[in-house]
């Protein structure tokens, strides 16, 4: 469905330009009654004199990808995922190398990327600051051809996402749960990691090939990563007592996990790692079948995306 509406007494101003093409992609599953919500919000919340909004549902996996590739196809100016980090991995490629910029609405359980750019959680702020977002060339990393906006990760973080993947149950809870599920009985691997200059040889709990710097929940794995610099901030976590990595939990929520005497930082474009056991894998939170050696690129300023006006 299109929706526009007419021009009201003093607002002549706002159709001096005209109004941007706005393919709005919902991922039922990533909430209850999420599509009825949206359609209501996005009535109420969008600035319908600056954007003529469809509103598309993504119906099975890779759905999300197709239906944004048919907005770039059709030209469309927007693309705006309706969901969470996983949906926006789905959509996001799509839109690579294009003009067409990324908006996300999230409604999904951690939305680190949404938090991370200003969006919030809630539906309706996040469409009013659509309102007023302007575009920003960010940086995608590449997993083995797999691409991703935020973070990649290999060991703890990827047990999780896979124990996630393969549950009904969404939200903090269920996730806090596998976490500690996964906390509790995942062995960490020793990984050979190589850098642009540096080889590392480490049992590690987690290798986090960060672009951004936040998982969902507000968990800052990688304080110091930048979308737009370039490079990737890998962040090490080596093998000590589980109840370090426990104690450590605030430090990830107030930006201070570097100071842990576990953990390691680098600042690096390239990054391949092997094991010879396969790697539990995730990109942007969604668990991938298990490997024994990645290699992550970076493609700078590949992605146009909406970012909130501070």
């Amino acid at each position: 469905m299109q929706k526009s509406h007419p021009i009201e007494k003093g607002e002549l101003y706002d159709h001096l330009l005209p109004a941007k093409r706005m393919a709005i992609i919902v991922n039922p599953k990533a909430g209850t009654n999420l599509q009825k919500n949206i359609e209501s919000a996005v009535e109420t919340h969008l600035n319908h004199k600056r954007f003529i909004y469809g509103l598309w549902l993504s119906e099975y996996p890779g759905h999300g990808f197709e239906l944004a590739k048919k907005a770039v196809d059709e030209g469309y100016d927007i693309v705006v995922a309706v969901g969470g980090d996983g949906s926006i991995n789905e959509i996001a490629p799509a839109l690579i190398g294009t003009e067409v910029a990324l908006g996300i609405i999230p409604a999904g359980s951690g939305n680190g990327l949404a938090m991370h750019l200003g969006y919030g959680r809630e539906i309706a702020r996040a469409i009013k600051k659509l309102n007023n977002a302007e575009a920003r060339l960010i940086d995608i990393g590449m997993m083995n051809d797999r691409p991703f906006i935020n973070v990649a990760g290999i060991g703890f973080d990827g047990l999780v996402s896979n124990l996630m993947k393969g549950s009904s149950q969404r939200g903090f809870v269920p996730y806090f749960l596998k976490s500690l599920e996964a906390g509790l009985t995942y062995t960490p691997r020793e990984c050979r990691i190589e850098l642009d200059d540096k080889v590392i040889t480490e049992k590690c709990f987690v290798v986090a090939i960060a672009n951004g710097p936040m998982y969902g929940y507000n968990v800052q794995i990688a304080p110091d990563a930048k979308l737009d610099d370039g490079f990737f901030e890998v962040v090490i976590l080596k093998d000590v007592p589980k109840w370090q990595y426990f104690a450590a939990v605030p430090s990830t929520l107030n930006g201070k996990i570097y100071e842990a005497d576990f953990v390691e930082h680098y600042t690096t474009h390239r990054v391949v790692i092997h094991a010879d056991e396969p790697l539990h894998v995730h990109v942007d939170g969604e668990g991938l079948k298990m490997e024994t050696t990645l290699t992550f690129e970076i493609m700078p300023k590949a992605l146009n995306i909406l970012v909130p006006a501070k």
